[in-house]
């Protein structure tokens, strides 16, 4: 699941298509994300080398890709709406002067990178192994996903405006997200002395909210341990107070991919994956969870949270690779050649 997001965003950010670079740099942002949680010790040996590392082979790549794409902007080969990278370097004020510079592209497309490719792998692996488990909201799925496919050509894409109708199907996510929200938690800072609930936060001081505090609370949310996509008909919920629902964050800093109103525009990159999923087959539970890594609580710390994302005991997907080592040695330093030239 996370390469299948990883290559669906570098394709809509970079316009990056299947190749060497693309695979260089999907396995360089694994050792990336490994460094966040990495004690912050840069010698050699550590994770947290390796993702620094990782992290500037990558920011040369993207670099490199955004010149490649401002010479094709003035040469009209590019239009802004070909990917993000184009959109951003094609932003200007009233004066006509670009309001970004390439450091500040690169930093918005590692960002929403980052953001973007794991988060929904999280998603959608979960939202599979919920329906799996779930007849009712699985027919209810499917029976949506057909009305809006019958009147479609064999081998036809879905358009926006499709996506829009997957009113169920967001339903379904955001009580995915609710279970089981990617990001555990978030933290805040407290710009002036603030008293809550009897005691002070100072000042300066970081905060931390774990979203289960409010998303598994019975007093917000009925029967919470139960999977129920009806409780958001009405957004987020009918009973739920605002900033209880918070897979997306809350606040000024909110995530940019929660929409304004009915989620009709949040969608795209879990919908569509999980349509053909429905539409290529059945959904069963191969097996059980050996270490009980997946219970109906979302995991809790980064520990937890990394065994339990592993798909591995939950789909009989098996790929095998014959290839000797030192192949894949010779297949390595390509990619590498490759990355450099950029």
């Amino acid at each position: 699941m996370k390469r299948l997001t990883f290559d669906i965003i570098s394709s809509l950010l970079f316009g990056l298509e299947r190749g060497a670079v693309r695979d260089a740099l999907a396995a360089d942002f694994m050792h990336l994300l490994d460094g966040v949680w990495a004690v912050p010790v840069d010698l050699p040996f550590t994770a947290f080398r390796r993702s620094l590392r990782a992290s500037a082979r990558s920011r040369r790549v993207i670099a490199g890709i955004a010149q490649e794409t401002k010479a094709k902007l003035e040469r009209g080969e590019a239009s802004r709406s070909s990917d993000l990278i184009a959109c951003l370097l094609s932003l200007t004020d009233d004066s006509g002067a670009r309001q970004l510079s390439e450091e500040e592209v690169v930093d918005c497309s590692m960002g929403t990178l980052i953001g973007g490719h794991e988060t929904s792998a999280i998603l959608m692996t979960f939202m599979v192994r919920h329906l799996a488990n779930d007849p009712d909201t699985l027919a209810a799925m499917v029976q949506e996903h057909d009305e809006i496919t019958k009147n479609k050509g064999n081998g036809e894409a879905l358009v926006w405006d499709d996506l829009a109708k997957m009113k169920f199907t967001w339903r379904v996510a955001q009580e995915t997200l609710r279970l089981v929200p990617p990001a555990f938690g978030l933290f805040r800072r407290a710009i002036g002395d603030t008293e809550f609930d009897g005691y002070l936060i100072p000042k300066g001081w970081q905060v931390f909210l774990a979203a289960s505090a409010t998303h598994m609370d019975a007093a917000i949310f009925h029967e919470p341990a139960k999977f129920d996509a009806s409780r958001f008909k009405d957004q987020p919920s009918a009973t739920a107070p605002p900033c209880s629902f918070v897979a997306f964050g809350g606040g000024p800093r909110i995530c940019v991919r929660q929409d304004r109103d009915a989620g009709d525009d949040a969608l795209p990159g879990q919908a569509v994956p999980v349509e053909a999923l429905l539409q290529g087959g059945h959904l069963r539970q191969a097996g059980t969870d050996p270490k009980g890594a997946l219970g109906d609580k979302p995991p809790t710390s980064p520990t937890s949270m990394d065994t339990s994302l592993s798909p591995s005991f939950i789909f009989k997907k098996k790929l095998r690779r014959k290839k000797g080592e030192e192949e894949e040695k010779k297949r390595r330093k390509k990619m590498r050649r490759e990355m450099n030239s950029f």
